[in-house]
């Protein structure tokens, strides 16, 4: 790979790490405030809820994919400047020279800085930590098209519903929660709960040995709940916190956002599945504990509950007051909810307060005799402020060190031009096509005296730039050992996955015998079964207190971590103050040389200074 190619690279790769840093934070004061919103309104519907951790995720896709960021200016006005740092490239044609700050182009006649070591570490530092996260990233999305793979596993087997009575169930519950569409009713084998599926075409797949064991009022139940993720769009929604979980793996409070997410949506699914069928809370809460916790696989487009114990139980709390969720949400609830979303559409990044200018000097009020006419002097020839602009520049000062204001067609000719001339030698271009060249010490003097203010403050900027990438490359560390970390977390998701779907399908049979048991009907076989699946289920849990032993202290690193990466931001924030002032008088020092430059141009022109090139 060539220099080019892997400056390129690098700057690709900071212009990712600075966008998830942007979501690290924004996204953390967005879960902050949500998680402060459900604990200060304990009743607030589940349906308001799943909305509002639904936002956060939102938020962070919205900020990471944004082209640009509202600029806020709420920090202080910066400072006296103490340096910052000059990149100098050529410049459009006819465009003069012109400093930029944090990338671009400027065109000032300084030398160009010699890379060092430190660059180079810092570069490879950089790509460690994209490789990182990508490498987390790989591994989230293994996961996601495995859970998608099984779902369409468990489409493929699954048969048509042939109960007329369920189908016509189905057609009453649509109508009363609203829905214009009834999707297909399936029967599969393999499910281990119903569960909704499909974008385009929605469809309901109800398991079979449910079907079979379940009474009609908990089969009514059960269609109600699929129904009403069909009715919510969870089928679409469910794919944002599920992306933002995938990209921000190494986020803590992503994955909460995303975990609560999924409770409250199915917390708003059971709300509304009792006040479609009518039934009682402690019939519903029966029909949870029949289907334990079980979970589909890991993937969006079917809306399963957590397989944590504790979201059964929430759930189940739940329903002591599901009559306070309204099938019709309120006015102002929807407008809230519409603010926050546009809040959430709108990426914004904090920045520095401009300066306030001067106040104006009042005007004298004495009456100043008019100045006497000066002698007449020869026109000078007929050029406007519009065509000075027009000028194109190349110094060459050696045959290492070039300063110019203009195309890499004006490199090339001036390079020519000098094959046989003594150095420094200035070449000049004029929009009409007229080209010059000035040997003239004293003119190339003024010309390298005029931009000395702007050379001392691009020293100034190298020297920032260096604290700058200092303090950057100490946060790429913390950020290369957060996405390891990020990696790890994943695997271990990855196996309490595997140990949630196997639990949930040893909780539907060991429900199904306890049932049998408590109709009296159990034989010894069917005992010695129940207490065989009681000790597997015993053994996942262990298992699952095992993984979650191992998880507690990865997440504690990365808290541990985010808090080092916290503490410098206030250094980095205030070179970046400095780095905005020094901004600002960069461009008043440039805009005044190239003010002196064009007239130096001129005058050198009408004083035979600059000859003109033959052809």
């Amino acid at each position: 790979m060539s220099t080019l190619d892997s400056h390129a690279v690098v700057e690709w790769g900071l212009g990712v790490l600075r966008a998830l840093w942007q979501v690290t934070w924004q996204g953390a004061l967005w879960a902050l405030a949500v998680c402060a919103l459900t604990r200060a309104l304990p009743r607030l519907p589940s349906s308001a809820r799943a909305a509002l951790w639904w936002l956060v995720g939102l938020k962070c896709l919205v900020v990471l994919c944004a082209p640009a960021a509202v600029r806020l200016p709420l920090l202080p006005a910066p400072e006296a400047p103490v340096a910052m740092v000059e990149t100098v490239a050529p410049a459009p044609r006819g465009e003069a020279p012109r400093p930029v700050v944090g990338g671009g182009e400027a065109l000032v006649p300084v030398p160009t800085p010699k890379p060092t070591g430190m660059r180079l570490g810092w570069s490879s530092l950089v790509l460690g930590v994209l490789l990182a996260w990508l490498a987390g990233l790989a591994w989230q999305g293994r996961e996601l098209i495995r859970g998608l793979v099984q779902l369409r596993h468990i489409r493929r087997e699954a048969r048509p519903l042939e109960d007329a009575t369920l189908q016509q169930e189905a057609v009453e519950l649509g109508e009363e929660l609203g829905l214009t569409r009834i999707p297909p009713l399936l029967v599969s084998e393999n499910a281990v709960s119903p569960l909704a599926l499909g974008l385009l075409r929605p469809e309901v797949i109800l398991p079979r040995r449910a079907l079979e064991t379940l009474s009609p009022q908990e089969q009514r139940m059960a269609l109600a709940h699929e129904l009403a993720h069909v009715r919510r769009g969870d089928l679409w929604l469910g794919w944002v916190p599920t992306l933002a979980q995938a990209v921000f793996f190494f986020h803590p409070l992503v994955r909460r956002a995303c975990r609560e997410y999924a409770l409250a949506r199915e917390e708003a699914c059971d709300a509304a599945a009792l006040q479609a069928t009518g039934a009682a809370p402690r019939e519903y809460g029966r029909l949870l504990l029949l289907f334990g916790v079980a979970r589909a696989p890991a993937a969006a487009a079917a809306p399963g509950a957590s397989s944590h114990l504790a979201a059964l139980k929430r759930r189940i709390a739940m329903l002591e007051h599901a009559d306070t969720e309204s099938k019709h949400p309120r006015r102002w609830s929807r407008w809230a909810l519409g603010g926050l979303a546009l809040m959430a559409l709108v990426p914004f990044q904090v920045v520095a307060r401009e300066t306030a200018p001067p106040p104006p000097t009042p005007p004298s009020k004495a009456v100043q005799p008019a100045p006497p006419p000066a002698a007449p002097k020869p026109p000078p020839p007929p050029h406007d402020e519009d065509e000075d602009d027009k000028f194109s520049y190349v110094l060459l000062e050696s045959s290492h060190t070039t300063s110019m204001s203009g195309s890499s067609i004006d490199l090339k000719v001036a390079r020519a031009l000098a094959k046989n001339e003594k150095l420094p030698l200035l070449y000049l271009r004029r929009d009409d096509g007229q080209e010059f060249l000035i040997r003239d010490a004293a003119t190339l003097k003024t010309f390298e005296d005029t931009f000395k203010g702007v050379r001392a403050l691009g020293e100034k900027q190298g020297e920032l730039g260096e604290k700058m990438g200092e303090l950057g490359g100490k946060q790429g560390e913390f950020g290369g050992k957060m996405g390891e970390l990020g990696g790890k977390l994943g695997e271990l998701g990855g196996k309490m996955g595997e140990l949630g779907q196997k639990q949930a399908k040893l909780n539907l049979k060991h429900n199904l015998l306890e049932m049998e048991a408590d109709e009296g009907a159990e034989s010894p076989e069917k005992k010695r079964e129940r207490e065989q699946l009681e000790r597997e289920l015993k053994e996942i849990e262990r298992q699952q207190e095992e993984l979650e032993k191992q998880m507690e202290p990865i997440n504690a690193q990365m808290e541990a971590l985010g808090r080092e990466m916290e503490k410098f931001n206030e250094p980095m924030e205030a070179l970046g103050k400095q780095m905005e002032a020094l901004g600002e008088q960069m461009e008043a020092h440039s805009h005044e040389a190239e003010k002196k430059a064009r007239a130096l141009f001129e005058d050198a022109i009408r004083r035979g200074v600059a000859e003109p090139v033959k052809r």
